[in-house]
């Protein structure tokens, strides 16, 4: 999604996990046995029965966002599995962190390789990602004038890849 500050885009993506289908009890499972796994699960929610929804800030590290560590750990995308990552401030993301998550979204895993061995996660999430039309954010606004060259616009945009963008099926 791209608009201005303000428009609504956040309260959307927030919103993106209502909309979808109860899990299911194999899903349920599933994303409990994950979240067993990166110990996020307590006495007082021992399994998770609602779709996933992960919003990790901007600086997130490679092994944050995907996983890993010398014992790997799941990442943001397989803590997401079922359910919705959300990448608020997209461009604001380091490029090589963004690049990482072409596998997992084309393949629905991801993989971890250690000289000690392997690690397979789940990785299969809606991918909802929200971003200013421009640095200001203004660009295109009818209530508050643009202050960026047309440089600048272009340089903020293309700190997303195509091969990245290609895999959002749908740009609002």
């Amino acid at each position: 999604m791209v608009g201005p500050p303000g428009s609504g885009k956040t309260m959307l993506a927030r919103r993106v996990t209502t909309i979808l289908p109860s899990m299911g009890w194999e899903e349920s499972v599933e994303s409990s046995c994950i979240y067993s796994v990166a110990g996020l699960l307590t006495p007082e929610r021992p399994y998770v029965y609602e779709r996933p929804f992960r919003a990790p800030h901007h600086s997130v590290s490679d092994a944050g966002l995907v996983g890993g560590g010398v014992n790997p750990k799941p990442g943001e995308v397989t803590l997401a599995h079922n359910g919705v990552l959300f990448l608020d401030e997209l461009p604001e993301f380091k490029r090589n962190v963004l690049e990482l998550l072409r596998q997992p979204l084309e393949d629905g895993v991801v993989t971890i390789a250690r000289a000690s061995g392997s690690a397979v996660f789940p990785a299969r999430v809606m991918l909802v990602g929200a971003m200013n039309p421009c640095p200001c954010g203004y660009l295109g606004d009818e209530r508050t004038h643009c202050s960026c060259s047309p440089s600048a616009v272009e340089r903020y945009r293309s700190r997303i890849s195509g091969p990245l963008l290609d895999r959002f099926d749908i740009r609002v």
